[in-house]
């Protein structure tokens, strides 16, 4: 009877134990509901600016979810940026092993297709005369953070607010555009009541190529909110990519350290081979 009464009081220890540490409070998302003031253009610049997630590095799991076309494609990835230095993105489709890598730097892109033994290794610039519009490491690197950029600079600064052109979307949202004189390229944001970016739009249309990035489902971290759904679509006369990302588990100022490792043995590519992937027929 004892023994009964104690292999219960067991049992009960044991699945609050379960409960309590397998079990991860939800993070409340932050919907934004302040309307639009009236600000002069250089103070909501400054305001947008303020507002940007800090980090020094950032890392994060993500869950990924691809379409091109018929095919599709989803798979759990790692992504760790160093501010400004290198961002890598480890795409592990099956029980957590890397198959697919992407690292980038200022003036590199790297792409390792483990499943097929070979590599892609090109310079930013040359990836720019081909590939999505907008492709470069400052503009990448801001997307993923949802932070403002002016095309083809490394850093904004207060004085860039003249770049662009302010309107109001809505009563509840702003509407920034500026376009690049040298590569061509409109682009544009939509920001929130709460200086927030929601929405970012570049789009090159001698080439009819465009790319949009929405951010959803924001969660306060590090004092500041960062959108924990990212949906995204890039667009060419060939392809179309759509792809959703959720983050989950994200951190900042880790000790982060990121390498462009070639593995013996493996063979160079072309970035177009490794795109063959994805390609609707």
């Amino acid at each position: 009877m004892y023994h009964s009464h104690y292999r219960q009081i067991l049992i009960i220890c044991l699945l609050s134990v379960v409960t309590f540490t397998g079990c991860k409070p939800k993070q409340r998302i932050v919907y934004s509901t302040s309307p639009v003031e009236d600000k002069a253009h250089n103070e909501l610049f400054n305001d947008i600016i303020t507002h940007e997630f800090p980090y020094r590095t950032f890392s994060a799991k993500l869950s990924m979810g691809m379409t091109s076309g018929t095919k599709s494609f989803s798979s759990k990835a790692n992504i760790r940026i160093i501010k400004d230095k290198a961002l890598q993105i480890s795409i592990q489709p099956v029980f957590g092993v890397e198959m697919f890598r992407l690292y980038m730097s200022p003036d590199t892109v790297f792409v390792l297709d483990k499943m097929n033994k070979r590599y892609v290794l090109e310079s930013i610039a040359t990836i720019k005369e081909f590939y999505p519009v907008g492709f470069d490491y400052y503009t990448m690197q801001s997307l993923f953070t949802n932070a403002l950029f002016v095309s083809g600079k490394n850093q904004i600064d207060a004085s860039d607010y003249n770049t662009f052109n302010y309107n109001r979307a809505s009563d509840q949202n702003y509407h920034i555009t500026a376009k690049d004189v040298e590569s061509g390229i409109d682009y544009s944001f939509i920001v929130n009541g709460d200086d927030r970016i929601t929405y970012t739009h570049l789009m090159l249309p001698e080439k009819e190529q465009f790319m949009q990035w929405g951010y959803q489902n924001f969660v306060v971290l590090n004092n500041v909110t960062f959108p924990h759904k990212m949906d995204v679509t890039l667009s060419s006369a060939s392809r179309k990519i759509d792809a959703e990302l959720l983050f989950s588990d994200v951190s900042t100022g880790d000790s982060v350290t990121l390498t462009l490792n070639i593995p013996s043995g493996y063979t160079k590519t072309s970035m177009g081979e490794i795109l063959k992937i994805l390609s609707p027929k």
